[in-house]
């Protein structure tokens, strides 16, 4: 009887945003329009950057009128330039509003992004746990199958099979048996722990990759031996 076994083991608002900064700045519909994907974040700091500079542009440029304005109330003589400037202040307010309406438009859609990215986030990481979970569970039935193959009653069930149709020929229980060594090779005390299943650890990771690669007389390949355990 052979021996007991173990084995180791883009948004819409975004959109939205997007048509209202074009048709208001060239520059900034520009940057915004090359916005998508993983690049939103870092695209939207270039955007709110220009947005920024061209809020400061034209509060400077209200500091300014508003200058004229009082020197004009104070009887003070303005040049055509001045005057035809001045003339403009409301479009000048009207504008200023909206860039800084705009912007705090801008640094909201941020924060919906950044949560948008965190919570993708939070999802691939676990789909990456759930995969390395099956993997797991993949190496633990692995484990049992080895385990049982090496009870003896298990073995001649498996070779006079159902309604004497064999499951397993003794050829496909010593390549079993094989694959075992392999997998989980008897401790040596002269080899570091790590070192001796490197190769064992190769031998899994084929496995469940599926991969066509020669082991034993077969492969891992999904419709060899090893691709379909018991």
């Amino acid at each position: 009887m052979l021996s007991q076994r173990c084995v180791l083991t883009t948004m819409p608002s975004a959109m939205n945003a997007n048509r209202t900064v074009q048709s208001a700045s060239p520059d900034v519909g520009s940057a915004l329009g090359s916005m998508g994907g993983c690049g939103q974040s870092e695209v939207l700091k270039q955007v709110l950057c220009v947005i920024d500079k061209k809020v400061r542009n034209m509060e400077k440029k209200k500091s300014k009128l508003d200058d004229y304005k009082v020197r004009k109330n104070k009887g003070e003589g303005l040049n055509q330039d001045q005057l035809e400037a001045l003339s403009k202040y409301q479009e000048v307010m009207n504008n200023l509003e909206f860039a800084r309406e705009l912007h705090k438009t801008f640094i909201t859609l941020g924060q919906d992004i950044q949560k948008v990215v965190k919570k993708s986030a939070r999802r691939e990481q676990l789909q990456r746990e759930e995969a390395e979970q099956r993997r797991l569970k993949t190496v633990l039935e692995l484990q049992f199958v080895l385990d049982r193959l090496g009870d003896e009653t298990v073995r001649q069930d498996l070779k006079q099979g159902v309604g004497g149709s064999l499951l397993l020929t003794d050829g496909d229980l010593a390549t079993f048996d094989e694959f075992y060594k392999l997998v989980g090779p008897e401790r040596d005390q002269n080899v570091r722990l790590a070192d001796q299943y490197e190769e064992a650890s190769v031998h899994l990771w084929d496995l469940l990759e599926g991969k066509d690669k020669a082991v034993v007389g077969t492969t891992c390949k999904p419709g060899s031996i090893y691709g379909n355990p018991l």
